[in-house]
C-alpha cells in the first residue's frame, strides 16, 4: 500500500516551507525529526494554559504541570513496555542517559555509609561494536582513563553484520561487565540481534545498555521481552521537542546506583554535612524538569 504522502506532509507545519523556491524535502531524520502540529499544539496549549514547575508547587498550574509530566511518564512507560513507571528516567537527550549510566553504574552507594565503591575499576572490560554512535563511545572512553577499564570492539563483516565470535571470545574471558550497543546504526541502519547479545552477556555474568536512539521510531520496542538492564533514547528523534530524553534501568539497578546531579527534586532530605536522595525516578531527575 502506498504512503499518503501529501497527508503525511500536511501533518508537518515545516514542509510547507519553501528553500530556494522549492518545497522543502527534508532526509535528515536521523539527526532530528520535523514536528507534527499535534506535537506542536500541544506544547503551545501547555505554556498558555498550565505552566508551572512541575513537582514543585501547591498552586493550580504546579499541579497541572506535574500531571502532565507523570503522564509523559506514564505514557513512555506503555510505550517501551516497561513494568513500572518509576524506572523511567527523564534526562536531556540519550547522550546524557548514557552518561548517566557510565558514570553511576559504575560507582555503588555502599549500604549505611556516607562514601560510594567502585564496581568498575583495572582489569574490567567494556564491549561495544564499531557501529556505535561517539555518544555511546566517549563516556566508556573517559571510564577507561578514569578507571583503566579495558574496551573490546566487535568488527563487522563485508556487509554489516556484527561478527559475534568476537563477544563470545571477549565474554569467556571472565572480565566483561557490561556490553554498551546500538539497536540500530545511524550510519548504516544495521540492526544487531539484540535479544541473542543479551542472553549471551547475561549468561557471562553482565550487564546491558541498549542506545535506541535510531531504532525508538522504526521499531517496536520492549524492554521486558529484550531483557536489557538499561535502554535510553532521545524525544526529539521521535518527532517530540528537543531538551527531553529517556534511560530506562531495571529497578534494582536504578536503586544501587548514585545520584548523578545535584539540587532540587532529587534530595530528601539535605544538612550541614550530609543528604539523602529522593526515591526513583526524582532520585536522577535534579532541577527543574521540561
Amino acid at each position: 500500500m502506498a504512503l499518503p504522502l501529501t497527508q503525511i506532509r500536511q501533518d508537518f507545519p515545516i514542509l510547507q516551507e519553501r528553500i530556494d523556491g522549492h518545497p522543502l524535502i527534508y532526509l535528515d531524520s536521523t539527526a532530528t525529526a520535523q514536528k507534527p502540529d499535534v506535537v506542536l499544539q500541544a506544547m503551545e496549549h501547555f505554556y498558555r494554559h498550565d505552566n508551572g514547575n512541575a513537582h514543585r508547587g501547591m498552586h493550580v498550574l504546579a499541579e497541572r504541570a506535574t500531571v502532565a509530566l507523570e503522564g509523559a511518564r506514564a505514557a513512555v512507560q506503555t510505550f517501551i513496555h516497561a513494568k513500572r513507571p518509576d524506572d523511567i528516567i527523564f534526562t536531556k537527550n540519550c547522550t546524557e542517559a548514557i552518561n548517566l549510566v557510565a558514570k553511576c553504574f559504575s560507582t555503588e552507594k555502599i549500604a549505611g555509609a556516607d562514601r560510594n565503591r567502585h564496581l568498575l575499576t583495572k582489569g574490567d572490560t567494556i564491549i561495544l561494536s564499531v557501529l556505535e554512535h561517539h555518544a555511546n563511545i566517549v563516556p566508556w572512553l573517559q571510564l577507561m582513563e578514569e578507571r583503566g577499564v579495558e574496551l573490546r570492539w566487535i568488527d563487522i563483516d563485508d556487509e554489516g553484520r556484527l561478527k559475534l565470535d568476537q563477544l563470545d571470545r571477549y565474554l569467556a574471558e571472565g572480565t566483561a561487565r557490561l556490553v554498551a550497543m546500538t539497536a540500530q546504526s545511524n550510519v548504516l541502519g544495521i540492526r544487531p540481534p539484540l535479544k541473542e547479545i543479551i542472553r549471551k552477556a547475561h549468561a557471562a555474568g553482565a550487564k546491558v545498555l541498549v542506545d535506541a536512539a535510531q531504532s525508538i521510531a522504526h521499531q517496536k520496542t520492549d524492554v521486558t521481552a529484550l531483557d536489557c538492564d538499561f535502554l535510553a533514547f532521545s524525544g526529539h528523534k521521535l518527532y517530540g521537542p528537543l531538551g527531553i530524553g529517556v534511560l530506562y534501568g531495571k529497578h534494582h539497578l536504578l536503586e544501587a546506583m548514585p545520584a548523578f546531579l545535584g539540587g532540587g527534586m532529587m534530595i530528601h532530605e539535605v544538612h550541614a554535612d550530609h543528604f539523602s536522595t529522593a526515591d526513583l525516578p526524582q532520585k536522577f531527575e535534579a532541577g527543574s524538569q521540561p
